[in-house]
């Protein structure tokens, strides 16, 4: 059994209902109804693509979907627990000789530092036996003909050879292991020819120390010890390089107190854990801190820091019942909190599972760097078969050492590593800034795109726009039995937004907070029935009040209200940047909802520097031409199209794509959905309707639209070192691989070739 692996009753615990909360994201059920879930697992014992492939293909058909991704030795997993548990997918990998276990929201556990203690042992045994052995092996070097004994001379050899025992069955045991691993699949892994190397080196000299005895016998326990050594520190140092480009991000947005002080209906403050919150429990915190869940505190406006989440240390205003996400710190205090989703439920805990995902996940690059692999070790296999002869032809003596020093040179870890340890350094320091790359080929589409359509609403604006009035038309209500006013009208489309993500929606909800009381509120809520979205349009449904049965209509003017009675260049004098919403009752115009929207502060700046960039910029937006119009020539954009339908966006955006543009979409509505979805990059916000935020491949998680501008330019530097590392992996083998042949470039040398070339691809990867 493997020496990380925990007892099978800790994996069929896994299975259990709270257990599959913590570690797995529900999905859409299957056609049958099978429940779906999605879990991220770390795979101790991955190293290279044949890694990859085995355990991807031992599990093919036991699950939905699997994908590996060697640089993070993070798999994500797609399964049915009604046909698969987990546990049976646990042993499944660890039956190929692997170490499976749960990526949680927590520090390291136990198993992941044992496993990290473990190879610090093995690194310093090896180091130790090294100086040991070379200690021994320098007098022999030293000598003379005829200055030393032969019988010295044995003995010195014994002790090497006796302090080569530690190096190669416990030092150097995950190499052999994972070797006679992929010998049994059938697979060459990039284990086989350092394990081959190791075996066949140490056998020859073992055969050798019953030769002739006088220091003619070609002995290699310096080089098997150097070769060890250099290549489980260049493991090590790759592997703290690694974690540190992980760093702990989703550990980060996860950072929720041990215990809070909850409140109970009688007022009595008792201690629970952060997990155990529910909806409409109440909270007392403190200032400085940590929000334990996402809710409102609905009496007083406060500042927060949402660095956890949006890498912004800057302090951020929220008015009064506003929705404060859970693992931001709190900087004002003591308040009450409102608790509105369960920490599992909260958006940190999202965004943490979003990123374990992109970590799993593998892009293109990689792909295509693994789809070669394979056969370069084939190659390099028979490479060292074909030295092997040639040098028993030119000096027998020789041929072992040659064949030895190609199998080890040539094998092809850096360019293995060249794209993923690039990507995933460069997602892992947007993800410290704010924005998240969700599918592995984001980075490199967004520094393909030469074009970048906006939508307006949300996203170039302020998300939280703010209603300036409320316009009740002339007679609304005349035939109804009842009156109508502002109070009334604002109520009616407070309740009909109620379970909106749109930032229009919370604006309408945050001002009826203001001027209605909770019990009017709830009363309108009960009221609006069979809501339904209309995406690029607005909401309809019905109102029950006074036994009466009407419908309404809310949204743009051409769907609930006036069509426009005059063209936009007979009306340039009245343009503003407002954005008017329409009630409707029984199909008649009834009230206009005026909303001011602030430019972001950062919007000028980001177009500005995406230009620069020699990027297209271009707005489609549903509102009106006057607010588009006045927002495009505040940001000198002259490429813009108003009141345009989610078939409109997309339309445009195919028309682009036929003219040979590769097309980037920055949008957060319902309306978004489709152009996101086909465009060649997609940019939401994590506030952005849940349609809009499933179809983006990067989520701005706070109120920047800045970081684009830096994800942009970080994309071009990714894909800058990606091809540096990719050419400095191609020229090491092309000039150490004809080294290796004749013989001019000794195993222990080789040895440190492979784990330097390692470790410079994942440290130039580090410069992101």
């Amino acid at each position: 059994m493997s020496a990380f692996a925990p007892h099978a009753s800790e994996w069929a615990a896994l299975d259990a209902p709270e257990s599959l909360e913590q570690i797995s994201q529900p999905l859409e059920p299957a056609p049958n109804g099978d429940m779906r879930l999605r879990t991220v697992l770390t795979i101790d014992g991955v190293h290279c693509a044949a890694c990859v492939i085995q355990i991807e293909a031992a599990l093919a058909s036991q699950v939905e979907s699997v994908t590996v991704n060697a640089a993070t030795r993070r798999a994500s997993v797609v399964f049915r627990p009604a046909r698969q548990s987990l546990a049976e997918i646990f042993s499944a990998i660890h039956a190929l000789g692997y170490g499976p276990r749960p990526v949680m929201r927590s520090a390291l556990d136990a198993t992941a530092q044992a496993g990290r203690r473990m190879a610090l042992w093995r690194m310093l045994v090896a180091l130790l036996c090294m100086m040991q052995v070379m200690m021994y092996a320098t007098p022999r070097y030293m000598a003379g003909e005829g200055d030393m004994p032969p019988d010295i001379h044995r003995l010195l050899i014994w002790a090497e050879w006796l302090l080569t025992l530690p190096v190669l069955l416990f030092a150097t045991w995950p190499f052999l292991a994972g070797a006679w691993r992929d010998l049994l699949a059938r697979r060459i892994g990039m284990d086989v020819p350092v394990a081959l190397g190791l075996i066949v080196m140490f056998v020859a000299s073992s055969l050798a120390m019953h030769g002739t005895g006088a220091g003619e016998e070609p002995v290699w326990f310096d080089s098997i010890a150097m070769f060890a050594a250099f290549l489980l520190v260049g493991r090590w140092l790759e592997s703290a390089a690694r974690e540190k480009a992980l760093a702990g991000l989703a550990d980060q947005l996860a950072a929720l107190p041990d215990t809070v002080l909850r409140i109970d209906g009688n007022g009595e403050e008792s201690r629970v854990t952060p997990q155990s919150l529910r909806p409409g429990d109440r909270v007392r915190l403190a200032a400085g801190a940590v929000i334990p869940a996402d809710g409102i505190v609905p009496d007083r406006d406060l500042r927060v820091n949402e660095a956890m989440l949006t890498g912004e240390s800057r302090p951020v205003s929220r008015p009064a019942a506003s929705l404060l996400l859970a693992g931001t710190a709190l900087l004002d205090g003591p308040v009450v909190f409102h608790v509105q989703k369960s920490a599992q439920q909260s958006r940190a805990n999202e965004v943490a599972a979003l990123i374990a995902q992109a970590s799993a996940a593998r892009p293109r690059l990689a792909r295509l760097a693994d789809r070669w692999a394979g056969p370069f070790l084939i190659m390099v296999l028979m490479l060292a078969a074909a030295a092997a002869v040639a040098w028993l032809l030119i000096d027998p003596s020789r041929a072992v050492w040659v064949a030895v020093s190609v199998l080890i040179v040539t094998c092809p870890c850096a360019l293995s590593l060249a794209a993923p340890a690039a990507l995933l350094s460069a997602s892992a320091r947007l993800a410290r800034h704010g924005v998240l790359v969700r599918t592995p080929d984001a980075l490199e589409a967004l520094a393909g795109v030469d074009t970048v359509l906006f939508d307006k609403t949300g996203t170039l604006t302020d998300a939280r726009p703010v209603l300036r009035r409320i316009v009740v038309a002339d007679r609304a209500g005349a035939d109804l039995p009842f009156q109508i006013d502002e109070a009334w009208v604002l109520g009616l489309a407070s309740a009909a937004e109620r379970d909106s993500l749109h930032p229009i929606a919370a604006a309408l909800r945050q001002e009826a907070r203001r001027r209605l009381s909770p019990e009017q509120i709830a009363t309108w809520d009960k009221s609006v029935r069979h809501v339904q979205e209309h995406p690029g349009q607005g909401l309809s449904g019905a109102l029950l009040w006074t036994d009466l049965l009407l419908h309404w209509q809310l949204g743009s003017p051409g769907f609930a209200g006036e069509a426009q009675q005059t063209d936009p260049e007979q009306r340039a004098d009245q343009e503003t940047a407002s954005t008017q919403v329409w009630l409707s009752l029984n199909g008649r115009p009834t009230a206009q909802f005026e909303l001011s929207q602030a430019l972001r502060p950062d919007a000028e700046n980001t177009v500005t520097a995406l230009r620069a960039a020699g990027l297209t910029l271009a707005i489609r937006s549903g509102d009106e031409a006057e607010a588009v119009a006045t927002l495009a020539r505040e940001l000198k954009i002259t490429d813009w199209k108003a009141r345009q339908s989610a078939q409109d966006k997309l339309a445009d955006l195919v028309a682009l794509e036929s003219q040979g543009h590769r097309v980037g979409m920055v949008g957060d509505g319902l309306n978004d959905g489709a152009a996101l979805a086909r465009s060649s990059v997609s940019v939401s916000f994590a506030q952005a309707t849940p349609l809009a935020q499933q179809q983006a491949d990067l989520i701005l998680l706070g109120d920047q639209l800045g970081a684009l501008a830096l994800a942009h330019a970080q994309a071009h530097r990714c894909l800058r070192v990606v091809r540096q590392n990719l050419v400095f992996a191609g020229l090491y083998n092309l000039i150490c691989i004809p080294l290796a042949l004749m013989g001019w470039m000794p195993p222990w040398l080789a040895g440190l070739g492979m784990a330097a070339s390692s470790l410079i691809v994942i440290l130039n990867a580090l410069r992101l």
